[in-house]
């Protein structure tokens, strides 16, 4: 047995005899009265406490409430002469781990391993104490709030900082389907798909209070079907952060307007360069390499001015007047080809519409100048034009490697690109389509079966046909 250091608190002789039998291995401090045994423990820390229920003139319950002022949390054992199972209530009632009557003390091996029993969960509960301790303390100093769940129906169970951050009602349990409320539907779908997967990562703003976020972490317990985690406001490095990357949009924004300037007059330069009769053939395909070169400067700082007004919330300015798309496209059409080299088959049926045909060509060159990067070269790419019940339907469609999932759910984020896309550009194409459709109430949307067909679809209202299709 460990070396235990223990309080014996009995005034028979016979009896204290008895434990030194029983409890050879560890070092007993003996007492004969309640007095002593307190000046036992102002001098030093024990392990545990053997007292008699009864030492005259005080009760053990009483003794051990004034030994337990001295050391907290000091486990006790009673012993007694009396085995009643009344004494046994007592005793326990009065806070000790244990009680065994004193003609068991004579069984060295009994009284032994419950000593020995007695300290180990003592000294288990103090550690678990000292875990929890800790965790408040860091629970505290990150500010989050601690949750759980349990029970079918499902109710979830939290703290006070927990019911604070969610504006929960007064208490420590709620319905789940109450906590859900608190989130947009996607955000409590995305919630509730982690809980049945069994781990929770998300960060959500909630509805009650718009421009709260908050993170939450949690995992099931282990054997399981109930959840715990934790909950930190993070309104302001959310808002922090928003600051930042308006800061970043502004200031691309600004350098990429200053840039115009400049630009301008490289390709001013270039053009008056190539008008002279002075250069011979490698000098001009110099200067045709600085316009080209200019020409995608352009096209990459006017994405990028596209970018900043998104971003920034102004949105994309539109001039609007009526549009016959079929000459637009067929002209666009044209220009891939002879760019690309690309078979293109067009179907287009005659459709007039209302909106900026500077940025409707921009979608249209977008989606065109994608297939052909990344269509298979020997299968031509299909433009089909018609009107669908009032809206124009363009759809650009080529073959190739098919998309995979994770890549189509971001296709149309900023700065995306394919995998096998040549690193010529921005990836701001595609996101920056989007936009113009949305900027015209329509739409732009896109396909990939598994046999390697990939179509954009964009679709745009207040159309008519010129003739039936």
């Amino acid at each position: 047995m460990t070396r235990l250091t223990v309080l014996v608190a009995d005034d028979d002789e016979v009896d204290r005899l008895a434990v030194r039998r029983a409890l050879k291995g560890a070092t007993l401090l003996e007492a004969t009265d309640a007095g002593s045994a307190e000046a036992i423990l102002r001098e030093r820390r024990v392990d545990l406490a053997l007292l008699d229920y009864f030492l005259p003139p005080n009760t053990g319950p009483e003794v051990l409430a004034r030994l337990v002022e001295l050391q907290p949390g000091l486990p006790c054992i009673f012993l007694s002469g009396h085995g009643s199972e009344e004494v046994a209530v007592e005793a326990m009632k009065a806070g000790a781990e244990d009680y065994l009557p004193k003609s068991a003390v004579n069984e060295p091996r009994r009284l032994s391993r419950l000593v020995e029993r007695t300290c180990a969960a003592n000294q288990l509960r103090l550690q678990v104490q000292r875990e929890q301790a800790r965790f408040a303390l860091a629970l505290e100093a990150s500010g989050a709030g601690t949750w759980s769940t349990a029970g079918k129906p499902a109710v979830v169970n939290g703290e006070e900082r927990f019911r604070a951050l969610f504006d929960l009602p007064e208490g420590h349990s709620w319905p789940l389907e109450r906590w859900l409320t608190c989130f947009k539907p996607e955000d409590a779908a995305r919630l509730m798909s982690a809980l049945q997967e069994g781990s929770v990562s998300l960060q959500a703003e909630l509805t009650g209070t718009p421009g709260r976020w908050v993170e939450l972490r949690g995992r099931r317990e282990v054997g399981g079907v109930n959840h715990f985690g934790t909950v930190l406001d993070i309104t302001q490095s959310k808002a922090a952060e928003a600051r930042t990357l308006a800061m970043k949009d502004r200031l691309m924004g600004i350098a990429s307007h200053d840039l115009k300037n400049p630009l301008s007059a490289v390709k001013m330069g270039a053009q008056l360069l190539a008008r002279s009769e002075r250069l011979n053939d490698h000098e001009r395909q110099v200067v045709a390499h600085i316009a080209a070169s200019a020409e995608r400067m352009s096209r990459l700082i006017s994405q990028l001015l596209d970018l900043t007004r998104v971003r920034l919330g102004g949105g994309l300015a539109l001039e609007r007047k009526e549009v016959e798309l079929v000459p637009l496209i067929h002209a666009l059409v044209e220009e891939t080809r002879l760019g690309a080299g690309r078979t293109i088959e067009e179907r287009l049926a005659p459709v007039t519409v209302n909106a900026d045909p500077d940025r409707l060509a921009q979608v249209v060159s977008n989606l065109l100048s994608n297939a052909a990067k990344h269509g298979e070269p020997s299968a031509p790419i299909v433009v089909r034009l018609r009107e669908v019940e009032g809206r124009a339907e363009l759809c650009v469609e080529n073959r190739g490697e098919p998309i995979s999932p994770s890549m189509l759910d971001t296709l149309f984020e900023p700065f995306v690109q394919g995998p096998d896309a040549a690193r010529d550009g921005l990836g701001l194409g595609l996101f920056i389509s989007r936009e113009v459709m949305h900027a015209h109430g329509g739409t732009l949307t896109v396909s990939s079966s598994v046999e390697g067909v990939t179509r954009f679809v964009a679709a745009l209202g207040h159309a008519y046909s010129t003739r039936d299709q």
